[in-house]
């Protein structure tokens, strides 16, 4: 059709076509333009600031000696025992459990450094006991003595203020190790049963105090939405001695008499907990 219009019919023609074109393509390319959704800028993880949380996990202690000292005024008292072998010299005794609480700190980031402050405060459920006979034999039936030793540990309560230091390998991602103060109330309980005693000896005593100590640890934390983020970490707390004492008194041809027997145990725990905290 078009070899059938003059050669200036046909130039002006293709003129045209290219004018509309040009106007054309721009406005339709700036149309595209509107019409596509904008791009979003990658979500950027900030470790920085205030946050607050909950924890749950196992505790368990270690070192679990407890070393028993005696005194005696005479020969028939617990001092006495201890030094025959009726009472053992070291118990070993452990206790684990669970524990839960809060915790609450402040970040400071720099690039891929974080470093801060945390305190955490756990109740703990964490107790055991043993009875201990004695290791004499009654002669010649072989009876075994009734004569008893009882000791018990616990811990209730365990809390920490620490310094934390640590790098982002991947943004969302925290590897931190940690370390500071420790406190903790825990107990340590020791008792006689010797119904043959005189006066006979049915004695039990448990100490409960509050201690302060150190700890050390290290841990992971993972930014999983914006200021949401899972912790896992390890602790390990010395919250030192917890010491316990009984007295028993008797009467000998002498006259009254006294004596006691303590119990002391060097109160060491591994702590695996997790946890979840809100960044403000």
């Amino acid at each position: 059709m078009l070899s059938k219009l003059p050669g200036s019919a046909v130039k002006k023609l293709a003129i045209a076509i290219a004018a509309i074109a040009a106007v054309g393509s721009p406005a339709f390319a700036a149309d595209m333009a509107l019409k596509a959704p904008p791009l979003e800028p990658p979500p950027v993880t900030n470790w920085a600031g205030f946050y607050v949380g909950f924890n749950a996990g196992w505790v368990g202690s270690t070192g679990n000696t407890i070393n028993l000292t005696g005194t005696d005024t005479d020969g028939g008292g617990l001092g006495s025992a201890l030094k025959a072998g009726n009472i053992p010299s070291a118990i070993n005794l452990g206790y684990s459990g669970f524990l839960g609480g809060g915790q609450f700190g402040y970040n400071w980031q720099s690039d891929n450094f974080v470093y801060g402050i945390e305190a955490d405060l756990d109740a703990a459920s964490a107790k055991s006991s043993v009875s201990i006979p004695d290791a004499r034999f009654l002669p010649p039936a072989g009876i075994q003595s009734p004569f008893t030793t009882n000791a018990s540990r616990q811990l209730d309560a365990v809390g920490t203020l620490r310094a934390r230091i640590g790098a982002t390998p991947i943004k969302p991602l925290l590897l931190y190790a940690t370390g500071g103060l420790a406190f903790g109330e825990h107990a340590v309980g020791i008792g006689i049963n010797d119904p043959g005693g005189i006066p006979p000896a049915v004695l039990f005593n448990q100490t409960s105090i509050w201690s302060a100590g150190w700890t050390v640890g290290g841990g992971a934390e993972w930014m999983f939405l914006p200021h949401w983020s899972l912790k896992a970490e390890y602790l390990y707390v010395d919250l030192g001695n917890v010491s316990s004492t009984i007295n028993y008194a008797y009467t000998t041809l002498a006259g009254p008499q006294t004596s006691s027997l303590t119990a002391t145990v060097h109160d060491r725990v591994n702590i695996v907990r997790g946890g979840i905290n809100y960044h403000f």
